[in-house]
């Protein structure tokens, strides 16, 4: 049996060179892209801290329109906002200056009324960053995998289409 990290890429670059459409290489490219954010995305939901309302649920893989072109394609793993306002804190660590408590339904309130009388030092509990050092090598792997389903799908709708 195969070993299931390694992935045959012999011929790649003759496959390559065969799509001469920008589009068809953008798919490819955008398609492995995913392939690897996926598995960003679900390691950084692995590592949110639970107990932080929902953060977790609200991290997503996003595609970077400004920051893409023909020639690249850009993909972010980030949180939405709306969903958890608090994420950067998270991440990051802050100082707690107002009472905090967390509501039934999993947000995060600071009392603007109630001032710490010594504020507190919230230490970071960071997951992106984590998930990023964690899963690079699985994530490469998968972008790997995907490139080499994809591309024979490319190359024979490229056939078809001569």
């Amino acid at each position: 049996m195969a070993d299931q990290s390694t992935v045959d890429v012999s011929g790649w670059e003759q496959g390559l060179a065969k799509l001469s459409d920008p589009s068809l290489r953008q798919s490819l490219a955008r398609s492995m892209a995913v392939a690897g954010g996926k598995v960003l995305r679900d390691e950084a939901k692995q590592l949110a801290p639970k107990d932080s309302g929902r953060l977790s649920v609200s991290i997503y893989l996003a595609f970077k329109d400004s920051e893409s072109s023909p020639e690249r394609v850009v993909y972010s793993v980030t949180w939405n906002k709306k969903l958890a306002p608090h994420g950067h804190l998270i991440e990051f660590g802050h100082w707690q200056t107002h009472v905090a408590y967390l509501k039934d339904d999993g947000t995060w309130v600071s009392d603007p009324a109630r001032k710490l009388r010594n504020p507190k030092w919230i230490a970071a509990h960071p997951f992106l960053r984590p998930a990023s050092e964690n899963a690079s090598q699985a994530a490469h792997t998968a972008m790997v995998r995907r490139g080499a389903e994809r591309l024979p799908e490319l190359l024979a709708g490229a056939r078809d289409e001569a």
